[in-house]
């Protein structure tokens, strides 16, 4: 019997919570028997699922233009045609809507996962299609989906993002890798996001934070990965930084595949949602940052917090200020190494029990055999 062929888009393959999940769930059903398929508008983890032996389709997955989205729906039906595709999963608004007119035309099944609480404009609403089920990743985006999408019940479910707990361990070797704290005498804190309009400003408040507490803490150093077309922002800031302080404490790295080993690497990591799950999973202490709110430094107390918003914060509705990052990056600093040690590894474990990605496939390779067999 021939393995059942999914083909996943999404907007690219550039760094993302959203691609970064979908990369990680391609191999996983791989390896359960699968035949995985990809379409995208490219980037960096292309190489990566190549190395899985995945094949991908570039197609402007990511713009919404009306002949992008015309080019978009006619690659989709030919890839689905071509590779007697069984089912197409899609990953954000524009690869649900161009699959979806895609699926139809071609009388194959098309489910979503829903990575985030998704704008509710007339427009967007109207480009908006969720297939036969939707995968969303915390409780909020389930209300969320309902409230304002009209989705029934009965037709989500809840699958928390997996993440690579073997790819994202505590012992990885790092080699080389250690170079990167400016030596061991150093605490390396390590940025991880899109440099983009709502990110950037986080980051450069971050910088900003930096700055002020050199002088009381000389031995910081921040790297940032990331990139994106605010990036000049954030190496201007970080240039005037390092400029007055006469030091490399700041690091632009680009846009980066090997996350893993700089986590490994580093002692505190600011970011949400799948960046925090990492974090967590690499047994690093955590300040939960981004674009939607500010969570401050996870502690055992906080952590069941988190798990509605898929730790992002955003349940707190605040932003993360230049006062905010000075004040818990010094709570961090001046915290007994036991504490730390403590939790981190609580944090691994709470990743190994709840979030662990060979799961989250499972549990997907689920739905996809429940609406196979509608």
């Amino acid at each position: 019997m021939a393995p059942v062929t999914v083909l996943i888009t999404l907007m690219s393959l550039e760094i993302g919570g959203a691609e970064t999940h979908a990369v990680v769930l391609a191999r996983h059903l791989k390896e359960l028997g699968y035949r995985v398929i990809m379409a995208s508008a490219g980037g960096v983890f292309e190489k990566t699922i190549a190395g899985y032996g995945i094949k991908h389709y570039r197609l402007p997955l990511d713009n919404s233009r009306l002949h992008s989205l015309y080019r978009s729906v006619v690659g989709i039906r030919s890839i689905i045609k071509s590779e007697s595709v069984n089912l197409v999963h899609a990953h954000a608004r524009i690869p649900a809507f161009v699959s979806d007119l895609a699926s139809r035309l071609t009388g194959i099944h098309m489910i979503t996962t829903a990575h985030a609480m998704f704008t509710t404009g007339f427009f967007l609403r109207y480009l908006s299609r969720w297939g036969e089920k939707t995968i969303v990743v915390s409780s909020d985006i389930k209300e969320h989906m309902i409230k304002f999408f009209g989705l029934a019940e009965s037709n989500i479910i809840l699958i928390p993002n997996g993440i690579d707990i073997e790819n994202f361990d505590p012992a990885l070797p790092v080699g080389g890798f250690a170079d990167l704290k400016g030596g061991s005498d150093k605490t390396l804190i390590f940025y991880v996001s899109r440099l983009d309009d709502l990110l950037a400003p986080v980051v450069i408040n971050l910088i900003k934070a930096c700055d002020r507490l050199y002088d009381e803490f000389p031995f910081i150093r921040l790297l940032i990965a990331g990139d994106g077309k605010c990036a000049w922002k954030v190496a201007d800031r970080a240039r005037v930084v390092n400029a007055r302080t006469g030091a490399d404490l700041i690091r632009l790295l680009g846009a980066r595949t090997d996350i893993n080993k700089i986590m490994a690497t580093a002692d505190l990591i600011v970011g949400v949602s799948r960046v925090a799950l990492e974090a967590m999973a690499s047994g690093r202490n955590v300040i939960l940052a981004g674009g939607e709110g500010y969570g401050g430094l996870i502690q055992e107390g906080s952590l069941p917090l988190f798990v509605n918003d898929n730790f992002t914060g955003r349940q707190f509705n605040n932003k993360a200020t230049v006062q905010d990052f000075e004040n818990t990056i010094r709570e961090f600093l001046c915290l007994p190494v036991e504490s730390k040690r403590h939790m981190s590894l609580l944090l691994r474990e709470f990743i190994v029990e709840n979030y662990s990605s060979a799961r989250m496939a499972k549990e997907t390779a689920g739905v996809y055999e429940k609406v196979l067999n509608t």
